[in-house]
């Protein structure tokens, strides 16, 4: 299939936001463009205003907001499967850091951040999951399939697709479909810093675990022994099982999903973990940690990492009392000279916005309350522009 090629002119935002590196185009920002309506995947040489010269080059999304999606800066681009494989090694390298580590686990492709909007591989182990969340991969797919096989030595790839796709999908797969070799059971086996975990790689929650939280992870484990720890929106365990392999005393995991809760009892057995130090709770995290308070509990660490409150604009102000909430109520829990870990993965939340959420919750140095740290993402999800620095975590420490 030939791929259809399109001349692009922006306006003077457009065109400075390219310029600028950021990776979308939005369809108000676009001049000139074609007529006619263009297939999903078409290749559009962006050029610039004054020059007439391309500044990069994207794909055609016609059916999203988001009209092109850039995938190299330069002004000049072959389009063939040698491309293709040249930007899947610059992804791959940035990864080796991790992967001589001895993590088996690790985003492999981080959308727009390495040069492919739209797409995200993990891996875990020998078998990776490639999540696709735009229809301009439909007439790259195949190449793209062999060569990530190739490059990240995968024996299995499995097929996943966002919601929106799944509702109309056109692609030449479907929902959990495995290329490769056949898996005689989704759960993978994979491990970093010398925990062990199972991904469901067909049916788990994104691409079956939630691996950005990695170096907070090992923070944990480094810092337990001997620690009561409190996980709260544990999911499968991840802050947890890190936690009870560190020494922790005792461990006590509130997520509403009891599912999460069977892979969570999955990963510490998987581990040789005793289940006697072990609470779950499987229960809303908001009436959970009142349930807490009520019984005077009070833990030597805290963790509260709960999923994005705020996908659209609109949802910023609802999102901000959410998690003012749960730091008010974490703060309760913790002992003295105990320590309190608050997460967002809300890219709309910066920051500065969750350092002042906290201080409105009281968590200042003149209640007692000191900062430790903060950390963003590993290296396997890199940082490309604003809106893909979606993860912050901030340790503060209960000082009286």
């Amino acid at each position: 299939m030939k791929i259809p090629t399109l001349a692009i002119k922006l306006n003077k935002a457009g065109e400075r936001a390219v310029k600028q590196g950021h990776p979308w185009v939005f369809e108000n920002s676009i001049d000139k463009g074609p007529k006619d309506k263009a297939i999903a995947g078409s290749l559009c040489v962006i050029f610039d205003q004054r020059y007439n010269k391309p500044i990069a080059f994207g794909l055609w999304d016609a059916e999203e907001i988001i009209r092109i999606k850039i995938i190299y800066r330069a002004n000049r681009l072959q389009l063939n499967d040698e491309f293709w494989k040249n930007q899947l090694k610059k992804a791959y390298e940035k990864r080796t850091n991790l992967i001589e580590k001895g993590v088996t686990g690790y985003r492999g492709i981080h959308g727009e951040n390495d040069d492919f909007p739209g797409l995200i591989l993990d891996v875990y182990a020998n078998v990776g999951v490639l999540k696709i969340y735009s229809n301009i991969w439909k007439p790259y797919l195949e190449t793209l399939i062999t060569t990530i096989q190739e490059i990240y030595g995968l024996e299995s790839l499995v097929i996943r697709f966002s919601r929106k796709i799944q509702l109309k999908n056109t692609f030449n797969y479907q929902e959990g479909d495995v290329v490769g070799k056949t898996l005689t059971d989704e759960k993978v086996e994979f491990e970093e810093y010398g925990v062990k975990y199972y991904a469901y790689t067909q049916s788990g929650h994104k691409t079956g675990f939630f691996l950005d939280q990695r170096p907070n992870r090992l923070w944990v484990q480094e810092n337990a022994k001997d620690k009561t720890v409190l996980d709260v929106f544990s999911y499968v365990g991840g802050f947890g099982i890190h936690a009870l392999k560190g020494g922790a005393k005792s461990l006590t995991s509130v997520d509403i999903s009891q599912q999460a809760m069977d892979v969570a009892k999955e990963n510490l057995s998987l581990n040789n973990l005793d289940l006697s130090k072990w609470t779950p709770i499987a229960a809303d995290a908001f009436e959970a940690l009142e349930t807490l308070i009520e019984k005077n509990t009070k833990f030597d660490i805290v963790i509260i990492d709960p999923p994005s409150f705020a996908k659209q604009g609109s949802e910023v102000d609802s999102a901000s009392n959410q998690y003012e909430r749960l730091a008010r109520l974490g703060a309760q829990l913790v002992n003295k000279k105990g320590v309190l870990i608050l997460g967002s993965c809300s890219s709309r939340i910066s920051l500065t916005d969750f350092e002042e959420i906290h201080q409105d919750a009281g968590i200042t140095q003149m209640n007692n309350w000191k900062y430790l740290h903060f950390t963003l993402h590993d290296d396997d999800h890199p940082i490309a522009f604003p809106e893909s620095n979606y993860l912050k975590t901030i340790f503060y420490r209960k000082e009286k």
